[in-house]
């Protein structure tokens, strides 16, 4: 009840936000969970998969620089049309070809074009609401963010199983791609019932580059960090469970899509509960709590079991992992003053995808070489040493028992 009174009250670019957000994510989910198996059925191996997923996501960290220069420059929604029509480009072009530099070329095109928004994401939000409604409408926006999510490893599971069955297996991969292409087309709707800011002035490149010096002071730093630490932790496994659930485990393509989408509904009850125990935990506490719970059921998906154990395995680990996401990105935007969050945006998404980048280059190699389990302990490690550095940063917050913030508590 408390999102459908949040949609009520958000003005129009808000909305028409959250409408190109469930777009870009049921793109983004079905380049992240069908673009490793299209290559493998190509031919190429898991180190290949791994360096394509890791050059998408490098692609998305270092363009979220330049999208925070056309965000300011040309404005909200050029850059979001920019943003739609690589993506669009990209997702059909990777199942046309098979060379190697132009698979890169594709997947360079997709990862810019999921940089413009998840790097004006943080800032967008932030303009076009209150303070006393911001926990609220990030997680609102998380959980349609993970929506759009589940809707793209279902139906494009279920869109996979019925082209092989009744039409043409050597194209199933294929029309899931091109349904994600014509949604990215539809994007140019809603984008075009936005309004740019009304003050808004346009910022020169040596502008924005200067606002970088600004904004790194210590804390900024020690957050990004933390970012780093738990993107590479997440870039080890995350991309591949896809391919783990297929080639370790032997499960079909329809199933793949239902756990993976299952597992997403993980994050959007999270997201719905999370402002209660944003009020009940504090926003430090409530971010160490869910990750560290989060890790055995992480494990868990290591070990044989029936498919009922594994999905709520999956469930678990997303739900738990993710849920404070929400509450990570509004403290990110408290770090830095209003006028330079476009700038601390595009630095979270660089520290964010380049450690995922990192990983995944790092995961496609140990599962190629060692195993399909290996990347797991690793990321044990790591999700452990991030919370760690998380609670040393927020650690008067953390001395705070009660940690409660007064704008969510109209949320109990």
């Amino acid at each position: 009840m408390d999102a459908l009174k949040s949609i009520k009250i958000l003005n129009r670019n808000m909305k028409m936000f959250l409408v190109i957000n469930f777009i870009e994510c049921f793109s983004m989910g079905v380049f992240m969970t069908f673009a490793g198996i299209q290559l493998k059925e190509i031919g190429y191996g898991e180190h290949f998969v791994g360096y394509i997923l890791s050059i998408n996501t490098l692609t998305t960290a270092a363009g979220s620089v330049f999208s925070a220069y056309i965000l300011e420059r040309i404005g909200r929604k050029n850059s979001f049309i920019l943003g739609f029509f690589c993506i669009a480009v990209g997702s059909i072009g990777i199942t046309m070809v098979k060379m190697k530099f132009l698979v890169i070329i594709m997947s360079v095109l997709v990862g810019f074009g999921l940089s413009v928004r998840s790097t004006a994401e943080g800032m967008f939000i932030t303009e076009n609401t209150a303070p006393e409604e911001r926990v609220s409408v990030f997680s609102l926006n998380f959980a349609i963010y993970n929506l759009g999510y589940v809707v793209a490893t279902f139906l494009g599971g279920i869109i996979s199983y019925v082209v092989a069955e009744y039409i043409n297996p050597d194209i199933s991969i294929q029309s899931v791609f091109i349904v994600s292409t014509a949604l990215s087309f539809m994007a140019l709707i809603p984008i075009y019932f936005m309004k740019e800011p009304e003050n808004h002035v346009p910022r020169s490149l040596s502008g924005c580059i200067s606002a970088y010096k600004h904004i790194l002071n210590t804390k900024v730093i020690k957050f990004m960090i933390f970012y780093c630490i738990v993107g590479v932790g997440a870039g080890l496994v995350v991309p591949f469970f896809s391919i783990y659930l297929k080639y370790s485990i032997g499960i079909g393509d329809a199933a793949v899509g239902s756990i993976l989408s299952f597992s997403q509904f993980g994050c959007i009850i999270g997201s719905i509960a999370i402002p209660f125990l944003v009020s009940k935990l504090g926003r430090a506490r409530t971010v160490i709590v869910c990750q560290l719970i989060s890790i055995p059921f992480l494990l868990s998906i290591m070990f044989p079991q029936g498919m009922i154990l594994l999905a709520v395995s999956f469930f678990m680990r997303n739900g738990l992992m993710n849920m404070a996401t929400p509450v990570i990105q509004n403290l990110s935007m408290e770090l830095v003053s209003e006028d330079e969050r476009t700038n601390l945006s595009s630095v979270v998404s660089l520290a964010s995808n380049i450690s995922r980048a990192i990983g995944i280059t790092i995961g496609g190699f140990l599962m190629e070489s060692i195993s399909y389990n290996a990347p797991y302990f690793f990321t044990v490690v790591l999700y452990v040493t991030g919370s760690l550095i998380f609670a040393k940063i927020y650690k008067d917050d953390l001395k705070n028992t009660k940690g409660k913030i007064n704008f969510i508590k109209k949320y109990n």
